[in-house]
């Protein structure tokens, strides 16, 4: 499957990496794997320096159909190419960064999105390039073949590759299912679901308007424009408890405010201060894990006053900070 290692490996194959809470891989790791599975690898540096670090877990949700779900953190650049096939290949990013490539097409992927393609072997290999420095979380939802689901064939046989933006009532949902301990049966039960979620929510964003499919390839802003909003993305993720303004965003972007508003949704799906707001609770959901109190970690998030930033929390994840910071003690 295709996760932040590896790119998409057959499911026939079944000597992938075995999953572990925690466990470094190198280039000799790497490059072993993808002798086995016709992945090439690219490094900064090759032997036995660690690429990545972390778990990999793949379910096996029924025949011909895998899930994987990557959490590491990238240790240094490194690119892939595989040239396996899927009649369907669904990608999301929970958190981080990807840049992949399909045929001529270049397309990046932040937290929140995803991308429905299909991979024809060599004629349409598909290309990943991770940045050091970030965590990265990936799920990547495999078909091999058209018969695993006959209600998706038609899609399958008619798709090309498009970028949508993750729903936010899917998205907290694969974090609960990811993050809780589960028994195994319950939590391959509650997968598959959550896989079949996946696929119909693909199904619908294929059927969207060219133009809003596409939007997230960032396909209609010139290559200095789109430089100028990632900028504006860039100074919210590095610094999201600043006091922002689309005014003073807007500058930095060189374009006016309604501009901004509009060509940043078409770039990234989602507005400036959705944008703002994800990382400010992500970056919250850290700090009450290093045992910050709901006081100390809303304020260090950029929220004035506790009481929005515990509406803002429960209502992007599904529950209170300070139950959450009771189940992470």
């Amino acid at each position: 499957m295709y996760h932040a290692l590896m790119p998409y490996s057959s499911t026939e194959n079944q000597h992938a990496m075995p999953p572990t809470p925690c466990q470094r891989y190198c280039g000799d790791d790497l490059s072993s794997y993808g002798k086995r599975f016709g992945i090439a690898y690219r490094f900064s540096c090759r032997g036995h320096l660690p690429v990545v670090q972390g778990r990999v877990e793949e379910f096996a949700l029924r025949p011909g159909m895998r899930l994987t779900h990557s959490d590491v953190e990238v240790l240094q650049h490194y690119a892939s190419t595989s040239l396996q096939s899927a009649a369907l290949l669904v990608l999301v990013v929970l958190e981080g960064d990807v840049t992949l490539k399909l045929g001529d097409s270049e397309l990046r992927l932040t937290s929140g999105q995803a991308v429905s393609t299909r991979l024809i072997g060599s004629t349409h290999a598909l290309h990943a390039s991770q940045a050091p420095g970030q965590r990265l979380r990936t799920l990547a939802l495999g078909l091999e073949n058209a018969a695993v689901l006959p209600e998706l064939s038609p899609a399958m046989e008619t798709s090309s590759r498009f970028a949508w933006h993750l729903a936010e009532p899917l998205k907290r949902a694969l974090e609960y299912a990811l993050e809780g301990h589960w028994q195994a049966g319950p939590h391959r039960l509650m997968m598959e679901g959550l896989a079949l979620q996946l696929l119909a929510h693909a199904q619908h964003a294929g059927h969207a308007d060219a133009p809003r499919r596409d939007a997230l390839a960032g396909g209609s802003c010139a290559p200095r424009e789109q430089a100028r909003l990632e900028d504006v993305r860039q100074r919210l993720l590095e610094q999201p408890m600043e006091d922002y303004r689309l005014e003073d965003l807007a500058r930095i972007a060189a374009m006016s405010p309604s501009s901004l508003r509009s060509k940043f949704r078409q770039a990234y799906g989602q507005s400036v201060f959705d944008c703002l707001r994800e990382q400010r609770l992500t970056l919250a959901r850290e700090y009450l894990a290093q045992g910050l109190s709901v006081q100390q970690t809303a304020l260090r998030c950029g929220y004035r006053h506790p009481s929005n930033f515990t509406t803002a929390f429960r209502r992007h994840f599904g529950v209170s900070p300070r139950r959450l910071a009771r189940t992470l003690a």
